[in-house]
């Protein structure tokens, strides 16, 4: 059995292995999860006999299960590494158990500890969202335009907006510095890039731009029937606001 400890001193990772000489050994990524964070098993495979469209991930009641059925190979191939999706999760403790197709066979055992994040001592608290609202939102009635956002585990979202300006032209702009000011209500400021040629041979950072040119806010809240809706309100060079209710795009 071998233990590892993650340096971090606010998260724990305990992970037993059997079976499995270490240069094997699976392993968790990221090493310590927060909560919610999207946990991977990253494993150290044969190419020849690793098939992707055999893995499986399910959850036993007592572990997370890992199923991968092996090709059959008249050589062994190159040793690979690959990252197999387990979950979000909140605090907790979790087993995890690799096997072989049926579930018969047990090839690994480990453990992953989900521990939470410190919070600053402060009042009032904080705000923090309470879900996570990542995805492609936009205007059913409005198609072509909208707004593709990423949150992170640690709260922090970067958002892009894709628009067109007066002249019909495509617009895009991106929503970075900002911060929660309530559990539903996201403000920060609007960024316009600008850049060389995306064909154009080499790349050349200093061609770069970065210009504030305006503010977001972003109103989220449940929708009637299930889902989440957003009173997005931005201005964008001084144009006046623009006020628009958006829904998350079903991909």
């Amino acid at each position: 059995m071998r233990f590892l400890r993650s340096a971090a001193a606010t998260f724990a990772l305990a992970a037993s292995v059997f079976a499995l000489p270490a240069a094997t050994a699976s392993r968790f990524s990221p090493a310590a999860p927060l909560p919610f964070e999207l946990v991977n098993l990253r494993t150290t495979v044969d190419s020849c006999a690793f098939n992707p469209a055999t893995v499986f991930v399910a959850n036993t009641g007592t572990a997370i299960q890992v199923r991968m059925r092996d090709n059959q190979c008249f050589a062994p191939g190159t040793p690979v590494d690959v990252e197999l999706r387990l979950g979000a999760f909140p605090t907790g403790l979790y087993n995890v158990e690799v096997t072989n197709g049926d579930g018969s066979s047990v090839r690994e055992r480990l453990q992953f500890s989900v521990v939470p994040r410190a919070e600053i001592a402060v009042f009032p608290p904080i705000p923090h969202p309470n879900t996570d609202y990542s995805g492609v939102w936009w205007n059913p009635q409005e198609s072509g335009w909208g707004l593709s956002i990423t949150q992170s585990a640690r709260d922090t979202v970067f958002a892009a907006l894709f628009v067109y300006d007066a002249q019909n032209r495509p617009q895009w702009f991106t929503f970075q510095p900002g911060g929660w000011t309530s559990a539903t209500r996201w403000t920060g400021t609007v960024y316009r890039t600008t850049g060389p040629y995306f064909a154009a041979p080499g790349y050349d950072p200093s061609l770069v731009g970065v210009q504030a040119v305006g503010s977001a806010i972003i109103e989220f809240e449940a929708a009637p029937g299930g889902g989440s809706r957003g009173r997005f309100e931005y201005t964008i060079d001084g144009a006046g606001t623009v006020v628009k209710t958006l829904v998350r795009m079903p991909l």
